[in-house]
């Protein structure tokens, strides 16, 4: 029973010496659809980030993501679009107690790859969300900006900058 309890304790030991590093890093979001977001959340943390219909959404902290990269790393990305008034058949905005009704939309979610990133760009780097048409979603960790080359993605609204 002794060696079994010491074991136990050992192992817990060792395995929070094996927990790989972590590295906390600001994220920025591009809307390339029709559909304003409201809020997005990344493996469960997040909060608001306002990203307009063809636009993009300011950096905001934090992505926790392991410092080295590794094969099938993922992300969970998770998304409000803009909610709406609640409209009667005419198209005039319900009041109800002297105030408009919202009616929230859905939340959206995807969990996607995260594709193989440098040490130097998790050092420099911002983690970039994609937001394509048919609730595609691509991310990535880069130290250049969507319509920046060394950018693989387009800036939402079409402008391309010069290195």
């Amino acid at each position: 029973m002794f060696r079994l309890s010491l074991a136990l304790l050992l192992s817990v030991f060792l395995a929070g010496c094996l927990e790989e590093e972590k590295v906390g890093l600001s994220y920025r979001a591009y809307n390339h659809t029709n559909e304003h977001i409201a809020s997005i959340v990344i493996n469960g943390e997040g909060g608001i980030l306002d990203a307009g219909a063809h636009g993009e959404g300011g950096g905001v902290c934090c992505v926790v993501l392991p410092q080295k990269w590794r094969p099938g790393l993922s992300a969970t990305i998770k998304w409000q679009p803009e909610s709406d008034w609640l409209k009667d058949e005419q198209g005039r905005e319900v009041i109800r107690d002297g105030k408009k009704v919202l009616v929230l939309a859905p939340w959206k979610e995807r969990t996607v790859e995260v594709p193989k990133y440098t040490s130097d760009e998790l050092d420099r780097g911002t983690f970039f969300i994609h937001f394509f048409r048919d609730d595609d979603v691509k991310v990535l960790v880069a130290t250049r900006w969507a319509g920046y080359a060394g950018h693989p993605y387009p800036h939402p609204d079409g402008t391309n900058q010069q290195p």
